[in-house]
């Protein structure tokens, strides 16, 4: 194995009633990035001169006029999900005040990464880096929350499984360079996950800490490689290709669930474990579920060659490697895995 220095992680405080306990000068004159649910809950916890954002959308241009909108504060919050999480990130990074995170579901990496993910039009974008001073993993919090929020959170580790395939792929095909041994080390991650779907499925506390635990490993991971081989490759592509035709609305982990069925089916893997996690957590990843159908999916198959071609930041995966996807191969292929997926 290569020798990576250490990196630095955003490493969680587990427990109960964390807001409460931060240092007091931290809530002084708070800036906060929310979403309505989750302020709900917390409000009462900040005072009443607290600058409050409503996060709605993560269009960069809008991200930079509301954060430069605000006053000096004491310290930035982002409380709720991955958009309220990566717009405090954002205005941390332009703003060098210290960053206080509370996720409220684990839908997304968002909280643990330093990279700031924002959009510009239906296209992710990554800007800036910023760690947070205090990242609070609050269990009482995270479960007020729809279950299916946080049983959502597998997406993005189930992607280990169709993104090292990739990055083997990469490195027999000398395209670059293959550690063997952090792809093991990811490996144990998501061995870990699917050990523990039944705590995971019923949002425990250890099923939570199992979840933030995993997201702080695969980010350590890939911050070690300086990319994200380590977890993500072609099903998160196909998922982009889709979200760039449809320009819809997807919760992140269904989506991802769904590709990772349909990005490891056609690299040939047997994605019979990955669809018996998901249902054993009680996922629902068929298309149905984000309200797509076989005809839209199978435009975005057919479109995908394309659209790694014009997304040049993206490193290379099956989609790059395999010829385009003629429309009766797309169909075949969604035929096969009605079974998980749905018509």
């Amino acid at each position: 194995m290569a020798t990576y220095p250490e990196p630095k992680v955003a490493l969680p405080t587990y427990g109960t009633a964390l807001i409460e306990a931060l240092p007091p000068e931290l809530k002084k004159a708070p800036i906060v990035l929310t979403q309505p649910e989750p302020w709900e809950l917390v409000k009462h916890l900040f005072p009443a001169t607290t600058q409050v954002h409503m996060v709605t959308t993560m269009e960069h241009k809008v991200v930079k006029e509301v954060a430069a909108g605000f006053r000096r504060g004491s310290a930035v919050f982002g409380i709720g999900g991955g958009s309220a999480v990566d717009h405090a990130k954002y205005v941390a990074w332009k703003s060098e005040m210290p960053l206080v995170l509370v996720p409220t579901i684990l839908s997304v990496d968002a909280a643990y990464t330093k990279a700031i993910g924002v959009r510009e039009g239906s296209r992710v974008r990554y800007v800036g880096e910023v760690f947070p001073t205090h990242l609070l993993i609050d269990y009482e919090l995270i479960r007020k929350a729809p279950i299916l929020m946080n049983r959502s959170g597998v997406g993005d580790l189930i992607s280990i499984f169709t993104a090292l395939w990739d990055w083997k792929e990469a490195g027999r095909r000398e395209i670059e360079p293959y550690d063997p041994e952090i792809a093991a080390q990811s490996q144990i991650l998501l061995n870990r996950l699917l050990a523990g779907a039944a705590e995971i499925r019923d949002a425990t506390d250890e099923g939570l800490k199992l979840m933030s635990e995993l997201f702080v490993g695969e980010v350590r991971l890939c911050e070690m490689v300086g990319n994200s081989r380590p977890e993500e490759g072609s099903e998160h592509y196909l998922a982009y290709c889709l979200e760039s035709m449809t320009h819809g609305h997807y919760l992140h982990g269904q989506l991802v669930g769904v590709c990772v069925l349909i990005a490891g089916y056609i690299q040939g893997q047997d994605v019979t474990p990955i669809a018996k996690f998901l249902e054993e957590i009680k996922l629902n990843c068929t298309l149905a579920s984000i309200q797509s159908d076989r005809d839209e999916m199978a435009k975005a198959l057919m479109n995908i060659k394309d659209y790694v071609k014009t997304e040049t930041q993206l490193l290379p995966g099956v989609f790059h490697f395999r010829h385009a996807v003629e429309e009766d191969e797309a169909l075949i292929v969604l035929k096969e895995l009605e079974q998980y997926i749905g018509k």
